[in-house]
């Protein structure tokens, strides 16, 4: 069957947005500086042949605030850029997790990213011992694992394996990387839990944005994503009252804000508007999520009434 529906130059536009473009910011910037300097002492111990426990990086914050394209961004300034199946070497791999991870099962997707499928009767220990050879062979110096705070569902001794696992991995043995564990705050009841396992591994913690100091940083954002497609600000997104309903709506988390702006540009560029208005951001807000008029931030009279985001954790992201 040949598929119809073909992509717009608007599409394309977009999607150059989101892959062109990266908004520099304090948590990309002390993401970037932990991998690096993991990443330096990992190389010199290698160049020295000196046996050294390497260090992890854990990355936590709430959905939205941006955790994974730092953290890749970050491993492509380093020279370490996404790679498929096939490709040698392979600098990092990047490996996400589902709700139903155990050890074996983290170990399989693992070695799925590799490129290959164990079979039924392969033990974690089995699988470990192939993904190994894959890591040493196609010099793989990262590993990242998404979404790490799936491991909580696991029952409590599969939660020890993958504990003792992802300690494992920092040690100088075959298989040896810089583990970056990317996940919600909640991952911190499991590093927390083992001092020999927290000791191993350096946290950043996302930060939400804050309306008092974060107002014309919001729309120094905008501004930039409207230069990447040739749109001027209007008057209605230059003002303190846009950029307090923009921190609003994007939940006050940084990742989500870009992808906002994003989707108001894709508007005002359907529409074949010139100039961004925060019409565009209202109707966007309004198809996104179908909500009432004295729901939708960029309309609302008293805005922050409206409730926040829910995070991952079933608590309040504010």
């Amino acid at each position: 069957m040949t598929l119809v529906l073909q992509p717009s130059d608007v599409d394309r536009s977009v999607q150059a947005l989101r892959r062109d473009i990266f908004i520099e910011n304090s948590d990309a910037r002390r993401i970037a500086c932990q991998i690096e300097g993991s990443l330096r002492e990992f190389l010199a111990a290698k160049e020295l042949g000196h046996p050294f426990d390497a260090r992890g990086v854990v990355v936590l914050g709430r959905s939205g605030t941006g955790k994974t394209k730092s953290v890749l961004h970050a491993l492509e300034t380093l020279g370490l850029h996404r790679t498929a199946v096939g490709r040698s070497p392979r600098g990092h791999v990047f490996v996400p997790l589902r709700d139903d991870v155990t050890l074996r099962k983290l170990r399989m997707l693992i070695s799925l990213e590799f490129g290959w499928t164990p079979k039924a009767r392969d033990s974690a220990e089995d699988i470990w011992q192939y993904v190994a050879a894959y890591i040493e062979r196609l010099q793989t110096q990262v590993l990242v694992l998404d979404e790490i705070q799936h491991v909580r569902a696991a029952g409590a001794k599969d939660r020890q394996s993958m504990r003792d696992a992802l300690k494992s991995l920092v040690q100088p043995q075959k298989g040896q990387v810089i583990p970056i564990l990317i996940g919600t705050p909640v991952f911190a009841e499991i590093l927390n839990s083992d001092q020999q396992f927290k000791r191993r591994y350096s946290v950043v913690h996302m930060t939400d944005l804050d309306p008092g100091i974060d107002a014309s940083r919001a729309i120094k954002v905008l501004a930039r994503y409207c230069r990447g497609v040739g749109l001027e600000l209007g008057n209605s997104v230059k003002t303190r009252d846009f950029a307090e309903r923009l921190l609003h709506a994007s939940y006050y988390a940084f990742g989500e804000l870009c992808e906002i702006c994003i989707l108001a540009l894709k508007a005002a560029l359907v529409a074949g508007d010139k100039v961004l208005e925060i019409e565009h951001f209202r109707s966007t807000h309004a198809q996104r999520f179908d909500c009432l008029v004295e729901m939708n931030p960029f309309i609302a009279e008293d805005f922050v009434s409206i409730p926040a985001d829910v995070s991952l954790d079933g608590r309040r992201g504010l």
